[in-house]
């Protein structure tokens, strides 16, 4: 048996969520919609855009400042290789459950910081703090994915890249100088345009008009 990854049906979505952006909203919302989750091979949830993964999805930041980073041609994901990214983030699995609680919030909470502190160095007692969800069902992969977004107030000097071989050029860059040239992956470049740059369409990520709702 493959990997088993918590998803959500697509069903269970909030009504708000966009087809395509960051939809900052309560948190309950968001737990709301994971009450009826379950569990899946990975391979066939891969294909099947009636389940949502989710992916907790974490943006370090300090101050003003956020942290951003390059993947490699040795990151799990070929899709993402040679891209920038300014969250940190991964699948929930059974694991996640066994080792610390049911309960979901806990659950979506302690997995986002698993993945996080496999990735990066961060100062211990780091807490993530709930910010929105993020969706994009305009790209194959995006149509069976959603990012729970959360932020992670730090010491900026101390955080460093963990997992060097995948992840490479670790810098904090101020949120307005983000879109600086790079080439981003789909989710970071729309956190950066509908969250951190919402209004500040000079920065050069014009920000988005209101995405259509999710058609269920």
């Amino acid at each position: 048996m493959g990997e088993r990854i918590l998803v959500i049906q697509r069903e269970a979505l909030p009504a708000g969520l966009p087809r395509k952006g960051f939809w900052t909203c309560p948190e309950k919302a968001a737990l709301d919609s994971m009450q009826t989750h379950r569990f899946l091979d990975r391979t066939p949830a891969e294909k099947d855009p009636s389940f949502k993964q989710i992916i907790p999805y974490i943006v370090l930041r300090c101050g003003n400042s956020v942290f951003r980073y390059w993947r490699t041609k040795k990151a799990g994901e070929s899709r993402l290789h040679h891209l920038y990214s300014i969250g940190v983030g991964g699948h929930i699995n059974e694991r996640d459950v066994n080792l610390f609680s049911s309960s979901v919030d806990e659950v979506l909470k302690e997995a986002a910081m698993r993945e996080l502190r496999e990735e990066v160095v961060v100062p211990m007692g780091s807490r993530p703090h709930f910010e929105g969800l993020l969706n994009d069902d305009e790209t194959e992969v995006g149509q069976v994915h959603l990012g729970m977004v959360f932020s992670c107030e730090v010491d900026r000097v101390k955080v460093a890249i963990r997992e060097t071989g995948a992840l490479a050029r670790g810098e904090w860059i101020q949120s307005h100088e983000l879109p600086d040239g790079v080439d981003y992956e789909t989710w970071s470049e729309i956190l950066i345009r509908d969250w951190l740059l919402a209004d500040r369409s000079e920065d050069g990520f014009e920000p988005a008009p209101p995405g259509p709702k999710m058609v269920q």
